[in-house]
C-alpha cells in the first residue's frame, strides 16, 4: 500500500511540473509579438534577436553586408 502511494505522489509532482512547464509555454506563445513583422526594420530585428537566443551573436556590419549582397543578387 506504502509503495503505491508513494508511487502515486512522485507522479503527482512530475505532473505538477509538467504542468508548470506547459503553463510558461502557453504565456510565451500568448505575448503579443516582439517586433513588427509587417516592416523591413521589424523583421531584421526579429532576425538579430532569434540568431542571439540561439547564441549566434551578429554584428550588423556583418549582418548589412549580408543584406546588401542580397539585395544585389
Amino acid at each position: 500500500m506504502n509503495d503505491r502511494l508513494n508511487l502515486a505522489i512522485a507522479e503527482n509532482a512530475e505532473l505538477k511540473a509538467r504542468i508548470t512547464e506547459l503553463e510558461q509555454q502557453v504565456a510565451t506563445l500568448s505575448k503579443r509579438p516582439e517586433f513588427d513583422l509587417s516592416t523591413v526594420q521589424g523583421r531584421e530585428q526579429a532576425v538579430i534577436a532569434r540568431l542571439d537566443r540561439m547564441g549566434m551573436k551578429t554584428d550588423s556590419m556583418a549582418l548589412d553586408e549580408c543584406i546588401l549582397n542580397k539585395a544585389g543578387a
